[in-house]
């Protein structure tokens, strides 16, 4: 699902409450426990964001207004066992929101205008506090380094994905869970290469293969 770019205008020319209420439908959407609306909630959310760092008239003020609650309600819903299928989006956008931080892209306060750190400063301190109340099972030291991983530029989307499940499988919620879902990617990319190889060695052999397996181009 994309987003036009008349859509995307649309929405920031109506007032700013109907904004809030867009915003809100789209937390709402992957926020539920339905995996195609839960899916189909991410990926707007994706094409949101993506529209919005490419319109710097209105981006400072979507990231005051909206960033810090979104970092927050993703990763909340990243830490709910229950939407383990959204794991690779869930990584994407908190990659993306959180670089966008480190990154000094937004030049607004995050907190409002009586905000004295810079915002990656505040986000790091911000997360903090957040995470140690929300998992007292977790050590300050096991909190900081995931605060500092969610930080790193130099982590690619491969290995941001392996520190925040490492941070997962740290929890209470997750550690007596079967945490399959989590690689639900690496899943489905293994079956597809088996099944490519599979596919390669009986198209090796004359009349393994079906008319209807045969591609087009092999015709």
């Amino acid at each position: 699902m994309t987003w036009g770019s008349f859509t995307f205008q649309a929405l920031f020319s109506i007032p700013a409450e109907h904004q809030k209420l867009v915003v809100d439908s789209i937390v709402w959407a992957f926020k539920h426990t339905e995996r195609n609306i839960s899916e189909t909630g991410l990926d707007i959310l994706f094409e949101l964001l993506n529209n919005v760092a490419q319109a710097p008239a209105i981006a400072q003020g979507f990231y005051q207004q909206f960033l810090l609650p979104l970092i927050q309600d993703v990763l909340g819903v990243m830490t709910d066992r229950l939407h383990k299928s959204g794991f690779k989006m869930h990584a994407t956008l908190l990659q993306q929101m959180f670089h966008l931080v480190q990154l000094n892209q937004v030049t607004v306060p995050l907190s409002g205008d009586g905000q004295t750190l810079s915002n990656p400063e505040f986000l790091r301190d911000h997360m903090g506090s957040l995470l140690v109340q929300s998992f007292p099972n977790l050590t300050r030291n096991q909190v900081g380094t995931f605060v500092e991983g969610l930080f790193n530029v130099n982590l690619d989307i491969l290995a941001f994905k392996v520190h925040l499940r490492d941070f997962l499988v740290n929890l209470k919620e997750f550690s007596v869970e079967d945490n399959t879902g989590l690689f639900t990617e690496e899943t489905e990319e293994t079956a597809r290469l088996r099944s490519e190889q599979l596919n390669m060695q009986r198209s090796s052999v004359p009349g393994m293969l079906k008319p209807s397996e045969i591609a087009d181009d092999d015709l």
